[in-house]
């Protein structure tokens, strides 16, 4: 492969689309060997790396991910427009992975969870990225094997074109000595799967789910008669197919994209009403603003008639000199020697002394009488008592006959 830049270096750079960024990871996994490599290439673009991108002319352009919305279209077409080579780095960006499941599932189950959104957000069909753009080259795996990044970085250095690997997983399994997990009643897809990942999974026991796609020659009836002896259900297998590469076994059923559910109201109707209340708004806070002015006017002429009245209290009454002096005096004189005015202080001085004594006269009453003061005060009550009326005696009834003749008999 040529390599046209002065630095005699391809030019890198990674970039990322809808998807966990997991394959991204795997790359930076090559610890000890990051340093070397980064003396053989220029990394123009890596989110991971370097905040400043220098991408305008790419040799080789590794995209993670896959296209769920506009702005991830816009970015992938304008890297294949920059790059001379371009991978699809891990699963999502080969086959659409774990997302691109959406298409199998019936849009009422998520439409409640689809709400209105920008232009560049908005949502599309979740599908791999060579739906939109050619593609050279495929490095799968869900996050591929971090050494698949290195071989093939070595390759385009030597000047070699890199070979997709083709062979199933199985190959591999048997290649490490392990166990036939279909023996043992396990769903396992390694016979439709292309390998290249040194059969991780089944070298721990675990069945293959079928992470990095189909290879080239799958028999997937066959896989699914053979799953179905082992007493495996259809709809169990057909589940576990669509995983990881169900666009890449069977058309997705025709769906309608869901519409979002609108959070806000029309922009008309929503302009036209505060305009108006604005305006109501307005006019009533000017008037306030009047009212108010008014007010503060007022109350600065009555805080100066208020000083005003302040500072003659305050003058002492020596001061006060001349006929106002003398006319102040007489006045006084003229009350003092008032008649009705020595009739008011008299009263006064008598009723000063019965207020206070009053306490005094209240305690002698609630004092209980003692036997010997009992003789006192009923001669008292006798000498201050008026005599008593007597009434004259009515003359009384001459008895009648009957009368009479009943006492007699007594």
């Amino acid at each position: 492969m040529a390599r046209p830049n002065k630095s005699n270096k391809p030019a890198v750079a990674f970039y990322d689309l809808t998807g966990c960024n997991g394959c991204l990871l795997s790359f930076l996994f090559n610890e000890e060997e990051l340093l070397d490599l980064a003396a053989h290439i220029d990394i123009k673009a890596f989110r991971f790396v370097k905040e400043i991108k220098d991408d305008k002319q790419l040799d080789i352009a590794f995209v993670e991910g896959l296209v769920a919305s506009n702005d991830d279209l816009d970015i992938l077409k304008s890297v294949r427009s920059r790059a001379k080579v371009l991978v699809a780095f891990g699963s999502c960006a080969c086959t659409g992975c774990i997302p691109a499941y959406r298409n199998f599932i019936d849009p009422s189950k998520y439409s409640g969870l689809v709400y209105e959104k920008l232009k560049e957000l908005r949502d599309m069909p979740a599908t791999p990225i060579k739906d939109y753009v050619t593609v050279d080259h495929y490095i799968p795996g869900c996050p591929p094997d971090k050494k698949q990044v290195l071989n093939f970085i070595k390759d385009v250095l030597l000047g070699k074109t890199p070979v997709d690997y083709d062979k199933p997983v199985c190959f591999e399994c048997r290649l490490n000595q392990n166990r036939c997990l279909l023996d043992d009643g396990k769903m396992c897809l390694g016979p439709i799967t292309r390998g290249g990942c040194d059969s991780i999974c089944t070298n721990g026991g675990l069945e293959c789910w079928g992470c990095r796609g189909p290879t080239p020659d799958a028999n997937i009836p066959l896989i699914i008669k053979l799953l179905e002896e082992k007493g495996f259900t259809k709809e169990h297998i057909k589940q576990r197919l669509r995983t990881f590469a169900g666009l890449m076994i069977e058309k997705p059923p025709k769906q309608k994209m869901v519409k979002p559910v609108k959070i806000r109201p029309k922009k008309d109707k929503a302009k036209k009403k505060p305009a108006k209340k604005m305006k109501k708004h307005d006019k009533k806070m000017k008037k306030h603003d009047k009212k108010m002015k008014k007010h503060d006017k007022k109350m600065k002429k009555h805080d100066k008639k208020m000083k005003k009245h302040a500072k003659k209290l305050k003058r002492p009454k020596k001061a006060r000199k001349g006929k106002k002096a003398s006319k102040v005096k007489k006045t006084k004189r003229k009350a003092k020697s008032h008649p009705s005015r020595k009739k008011a202080l008299k009263k006064r001085v008598k009723k000063k002394p019965a207020r206070r004594n009053a306490k005094k006269n209240a305690v002698k009453k609630k004092t209980k009488k003692t036997p010997a003061n009992k003789k006192t005060c009923v001669k008292n009550k006798v000498k201050n008592k008026a005599p008593k009326k007597v009434a004259p005696k009515k003359p009384k009834k001459p008895a009648s006959f009957f009368s009479r003749m009943k006492l007699k008999k007594k």
